[in-house]
This record gives C-alpha cells, sequence and structure tokens, in this order.
C-alpha cells in the first residue's frame, strides 16, 4: 500500500513536471499601423534568442514558446521595433508604425535600396528640398558644390544648355559623363526633370556602388527618385510654388575703353590725333541686358487602400541675358501606384516635357570680347557700323533667328510580386523618347564684305530618338538573428534608335515667318545629311547582373557584385564584358569598446575593389566607313558633282574599355549625425584623397 502512494506521487509529479514544460504556440498578425494592412516579412523574434520567425504573405505569423520565453520582439526595416510580453495569451496581433528616422537612413542603391549602415560603397544622398533652392532648368545644376567629388560645370550660359558633369575626374576615354537612372529608366541626361518633381539624388562613386550598371558605370551613377503619394493620405495634398528671379552678367571682363586703346594703339603706330574724343563703346554692355527666371510648380499627391497617386504640373521660362535667346519647358508628371493584392503591386513614372528654345549667335559673345572700343554701334545713318576683324555683334544678333521646339517623354510601366516571405519579382518596361524640329533664317543683309549674307537661307529640320529598356529582378531578403542577407539577379535589355532628316532652302521669297517654308522652287539640291541617323544613338545591350550583401551583427559587411553585358557596338568576338566588384565594410560604431563615447554617433571603415566599363562609342567605330559629303567641279559647265571618298578606317577588334577602381574610406559622425566627415583615399586613373564634410540643413559640402 505504501509502494503504491509513492509510486501514484510521483507518477503524478513527472505528469505536473511535463504540463509546466510543454511549450506553448502563439499566433497573431502584423499589420500596418496607418493602413492596416498586413505586413509580409517581418521578423518575430523570442527575445534573448535567435529563435524566431517571419510573417508571410497576409502578414500571419505563428512560434512556439518554451515555458521560460515570455517575449516577442517585432521587427522590420522601416517601421519602429516592437517588443510584446506573452503572459497566458496565445494570439498577438500587433501594429507597426513608421520609423521616419530609419526611412532617413535608407539610401537608394542599383535596384534596390539598402540601409546607410549596411553600406560598402560611397554613396552621397541628397534630397529634392536642397534641390530646389537654386533655380536652373536642369537638376544636375543643384548638385554644385552640395556633393563631394562631383564637379558641375557649365560649358555655355545660353538658356537650356547642358552643364557637364564629372564625378571623381574623368575616368574614361570619349564622354566621361555619368549615367542618370531615373525612376529604374536609365538616360544620359535630365533636363526634362523639373526639381520640384523629385524626392531625392544618390550619387554613386566607387566600383563596389557603380558595379551594377556594368558598362556604362565607369563614370558614374546618379540615381533619381521622383515622389510618389504616401500612404495615409486619404486626402489630396496639394502643394503649389512660385519663384521669380532676376539674372544679370556677373563679373564683366576688364577691357580697354576708346580711349584706353586709342592711347595704346598710337604707341605702336599714330593712329589717332586726340585721344580724348575717340568713341567708347563697351560692347559687353550692349550686348548683355538683365533677364527674368520664372518658375511654377502645382502637384497633388495621396492614396487609398489601392493606390497612391501623384500629379505634378510645373512651367519654366528662362530669358536670356543676351537678347533673343530663351528657353521654356512645361513638365506633367504621373506617378501611381496599385495595390492589387498584399503581394502584388504594378505601377508607372511617367514625364511628359514639350518645350521651346530660341538661340542667339553662339559666336557673339567671342565678337564682343575682340571688337574694338573705338567704334560706335551704328553709323550716322542708322545702319550698323562695320567692325574689323570679327563683326558688328548687335548685328549678329539682329540678323540670327534660330528656334528649336520638341516633346520629350521618358516613364516605366513595373510589376512586382512578393512571394515564400523573403522574395520579390520586379519586372519593368521603360521608355525614352524624344521628338524635336528646329529651324533657323538669315535674311539678306551687308555691314561690311566680312559680315554679310548674299542670299537668304532658311534650314529646318526634324529628329527623333527612342530608346526602350526592359528589367528583369529577383530579390532575395532574409533576416535572422544576427545575420541579414539581401541577394538580387536580374535580366535586362536596352535597345536604342534615332532618325534625322534636314533640308536646306536659299532666296526665300521674303522674310517675314510666314514665308519660311521649303519648297521646289527653293531647295537647296546640294544639301548634305538630308537623312542620316546618330551613330551614339543606334546600339543594344543584354545584360545579367548579381549581388549579394551580407550583415553580421550590425558590425560586418560584405558586397559582391557582377555584371556581364553585351553591346552591339562591338564585333562578335568582343562583344561581352565583365565586371566583377568586391568590398568590405566595418561598423566600429557598433563595437562595445565605443559604446561609452556619447558625442559619436557613426565610426566606420570600409574598402573596395571593381572593374566597371564604358562603351560610350558609336556603333560604327569598327567598320571602315566612306564618305559622302565630298563634291567636286567636273566639266565645261563646271558643275558641282557629288563625290565620295575613303573616311575613317574601322578596328574591328575594338573591345571594352575596363576600368580598374579601389576606394578605401572612413565615415565618422558627430552630435547625432548633425555633423558628418568623410574621408576616401580613391585610386583610378589618379590617387585623389576626397574629403566630404557636411552639416545638413546647410547648403555646400
Amino acid at each position: 500500500m505504501l509502494m503504491r502512494r509513492i509510486l501514484m506521487v510521483f507518477i503524478s509529479i513527472l505528469a505536473t513536471s511535463s504540463v509546466f514544460a510543454q511549450p506553448k504556440t502563439v499566433k497573431g498578425t502584423v499589420t500596418d499601423a496607418e493602413t492596416g494592412q498586413g505586413l509580409p516579412g517581418v521578423n518575430v523574434i523570442v527575445s534573448g534568442t535567435t529563435n524566431g520567425t517571419t510573417t508571410d504573405i497576409n502578414g500571419e505569423f505563428s512560434i512556439e514558446l518554451a515555458n521560460s520565453e515570455n517575449s516577442l520582439s517585432f521587427t522590420f526595416v522601416g517601421y519602429k521595433t516592437i517588443t510584446e510580453p506573452v503572459g497566458d495569451r496565445t494570439v498577438i496581433n500587433v501594429k507597426l508604425e513608421t520609423d521616419t528616422q530609419i526611412l532617413d537612413d535608407v539610401v537608394i542603391v542599383g535596384y534596390g535600396t539598402q540601409r546607410k549602415t549596411d553600406l560598402t560603397g560611397s554613396i552621397s544622398s541628397l534630397r529634392g528640398s536642397d534641390l530646389t533652392k537654386i533655380p536652373s532648368p536642369n537638376p544636375t545644376q543643384a548638385l554644385q558644390g552640395k556633393v563631394a567629388g562631383v564637379q558641375v560645370t557649365n560649358a555655355s550660359g545660353a538658356p537650356g544648355s547642358q552643364p557637364i558633369v564629372r564625378i571623381r575626374g574623368v575616368g574614361t576615354f570619349n564622354n566621361a559623363s555619368p549615367i542618370y537612372v531615373v525612376d529604374g529608366v536609365i538616360l544620359d541626361d535630365i533636363s526634362f526633370l523639373s526639381s520640384n518633381d523629385i524626392q531625392s539624388m544618390d550619387v554613386l562613386k566607387d566600383a563596389s556602388a557603380t558595379a551594377i550598371y556594368g558598362s556604362r558605370g565607369a563614370n558614374g551613377v546618379i540615381i533619381v527618385t521622383t515622389k510618389q503619394g504616401k500612404k495615409g493620405e486619404s486626402a489630396p495634398v496639394i502643394n503649389f510654388t512660385t519663384e521669380y528671379s532676376i539674372q544679370n552678367q556677373q563679373k564683366k571682363i576688364d577691357l580697354l575703353n576708346g580711349k584706353e586703346y586709342a592711347t595704346i594703339r598710337n604707341e605702336i603706330t599714330p593712329t589717332y590725333n586726340n585721344v580724348d574724343l575717340v568713341p567708347n563703346t563697351d560692347w559687353q554692355d550692349q550686348i548683355f541686358t538683365t533677364a527674368a527666371i520664372q518658375n511654377y510648380q502645382l502637384s497633388a499627391s495621396g492614396s487609398s487602400d489601392k493606390i497612391q497617386y501623384y500629379v505634378g504640373v510645373g512651367y519654366f521660362k528662362q530669358d536670356g541675358i543676351i537678347p533673343k535667346s530663351s528657353y521654356e519647358r512645361l513638365t506633367i508628371r504621373l506617378n501611381n501606384i496599385y495595390q492589387l493584392s498584399k503581394s502584388i503591386r504594378f505601377g508607372n513614372n511617367i514625364t511628359f516635357a514639350p518645350y521651346r528654345q530660341q538661340n542667339t549667335n553662339g559666336n557673339v559673345v567671342f565678337t564682343a570680347y575682340r571688337a574694338l572700343p573705338v567704334i560706335p554701334v551704328y553709323l550716322p545713318d542708322g545702319s550698323y557700323s562695320p567692325v574689323p576683324n570679327v563683326g558688328n555683334p548687335l548685328a549678329d544678333i539682329e540678323y540670327t533667328n534660330s528656334y528649336g521646339s520638341g516633346l520629350r517623354t521618358v516613364g516605366n510601366m513595373y510589376g512586382e510580386a512578393d512571394f515564400l516571405n523573403a522574395f520579390t519579382f520586379k519586372s519593368s518596361f521603360g521608355i525614352d523618347m524624344v521628338n524635336n524640329k528646329g529651324k533657323s533664317f538669315t535674311p539678306v543683309f551687308f555691314v561690311s564684305p566680312q559680315q554679310q549674307n548674299s542670299l537668304s537661307t532658311l534650314n529646318k529640320d526634324w529628329g527623333e530618338r527612342l530608346s526602350w529598356l526592359w528589367e528583369n529582378t529577383l530579390n532575395y531578403t532574409k533576416e535572422s538573428g544576427k545575420h541579414r542577407i539581401n541577394a538580387l539577379a536580374g535580366y535586362t535589355m536596352q535597345e536604342a534608335t534615332s532618325e534625322n532628316v534636314a533640308l536646306q532652302g536659299r532666296n526665300i521669297t521674303r522674310d517675314s515667318e510666314d514665308f519660311w517654308y521649303i519648297n521646289s522652287n527653293n531647295l537647296y539640291p546640294y544639301a548634305t545629311d538630308i537623312n542620316s541617323v546618330d551613330a551614339n544613338q543606334n546600339y543594344s545591350i543584354e545584360s545579367i547582373l548579381f549581388r549579394a550583401n551580407y550583415t553580421y551583427d550590425n558590425r560586418f559587411l560584405f558586397t559582391a557584385t557582377f555584371r556581364r553585358d553585351g553591346s552591339s557596338k562591338f564585333a562578335k568576338d568582343n562583344r561581352y564584358g565583365n565586371f566583377p566588384s568586391f568590398a568590405a565594410g566595418w561598423n566600429v560604431i557598433n563595437e562595445s569598446f565605443m559604446q561609452g563615447i556619447s558625442f559619436l554617433s557613426n565610426l566606420k571603415v570600409r574598402g573596395s575593389w571593381g572593374i566597371i566599363g564604358n562603351e560610350k562609342i558609336n556603333y560604327l567605330r569598327r567598320y571602315s566607313v566612306v564618305d559622302n559629303n565630298v563634291n567636286a567641279v567636273f566639266g565645261a559647265a563646271e558643275g558641282i558633282v557629288p563625290g565620295l571618298t575613303y573616311g575613317v578606317t574601322g578596328n574591328s577588334n575594338l573591345k571594352w574599355e575596363s576600368t580598374y577602381q579601389t576606394d578605401i574610406g572612413l565615415e565618422t559622425g558627430f552630435l547625432n549625425d548633425k555633423l558628418t566627415l568623410e574621408i576616401d583615399y580613391y585610386n583610378r586613373t589618379t590617387k585623389d584623397i576626397l574629403i566630404d564634410l557636411s552639416v545638413p540643413g546647410y547648403l555646400g559640402n
């Protein structure tokens, strides 16, 4: 009997122990606090352990906890981390709120985003609000003085002219300009964009950052992200901005006035009897004037459960400080995201930009600097005075009539699908289409034997260019405990074509613009390049790309990138080029021995090596070309006969230009990143040290 009681007590103790040791299953759903939609891929970790799971496409999760485990941590990129005690609960529903500070620390990289702390490459970011502080027709002009290693210069002061951008100097032969990626569409310029439509610009500088663009990344990459409607904006958000600026000649070139010129001239050859009576013409004052810049922007954005939208309409006009020069552009921007389900999205980003411009004589500034100051502008009868050697600058302006107009359409449509918690597939098709036309008219005039036109001339031209880009990428993102992995694979195709038509008419009936047309009576039969193509805009490219990022414990960073490009610009044996890169980084700030240093908010050491390429040559360079723009006079009638001759020798052995880059960088942040310092040792064609000192909220770096 006693033994039976002891056995019963022992069995009950075992049963009780097994009940207390039995694991508990906790289920629930994680949603966005603003929209209420389920969030897939949220990390659900048992506090104090590496045990965890992720939410499915509906935001649902299920996890088992041991008896001693009584707390869950919910983390997701761009959202505030929440820790929930479990207690007796078996169902836990969590709403995650957006963490704006974390979102500010996410930067745009090639074909995706990445935490700034995880970057191993040299990337500088600029907010859209910084771009609008300086009125300019081209957003790239606003980069000047704001990003270390980026040089922006203006080759011409004409309204609408393209600035020259160099990222860390000249890295290749031929064209050394960077490429631009606007919402995924690869372009050569962004002159069609309004700065008010831009959310951010990210400048990729070294091989670790640019190698994902392979053949076109040798001179750097500028990624432009335009504005989108924000989730939670159920009511439309309307913005209207207006700017009006005055521009004038900033500084005059110090030239001799009439008396000074006459004095020096007399020292060489006695010419003027009384230097006090010679005319005094300041040709700079004659050609330069004050001009206005106008900029207006109206936008509306918002969202619902199924759509996010942004609509922007902008008008920009710049009058030149030289008469008969101007540029105006209308920009219409349409950005939409359609949420078909919790895991499938479609979207579009489209810009329509019609423009018009008027160009003055391109040599008028050069002429004004060389024109003699002792010659008056007009003769007593009111006609223009002859100016020896260079001609009368005001006559150049008067008799130049040049106009251009066109329509630039840039945009893409894309679809995204999330599946298996960690994968995202995206397919995007983008276009860059340009249609333009121009006309110029020179009437009959006579100022001097060297400045005259005996037969009125009318030139007209039409051009079109189309480039399309189809990209397909698969992204894998996984975070487990101290490990964070992001991998990307993709396949892309691109093709560009162009065509230009130009005609010339002579001896036009009248000077009035109503008669600026070409017909069989005035068509000049020997005009060259009547129908042609732009050899720089006819090519096709096929690419495969891979990238892997690995972060351990927010301290150690590794990145490997590979891209293989094939271009129709090269012969079959040299068509493909391989462009790898490798990079590593160490977030020293996250080490335990750094925790007591309160004034230091960031300290990172990084290094990278890679090969990036260049194929910016025209597609005819591998062929020997016959020049058909040669005319000769033959026969008793001495008539002009069109002729052909051997032109340029081709090279079938042309292949990719490869640029090897090494970058070693140190990043520091002080006082909660209110002051940042970035030092880079950069080795490409030269060995350079770049220092970027930035104070957020102030212009310039």
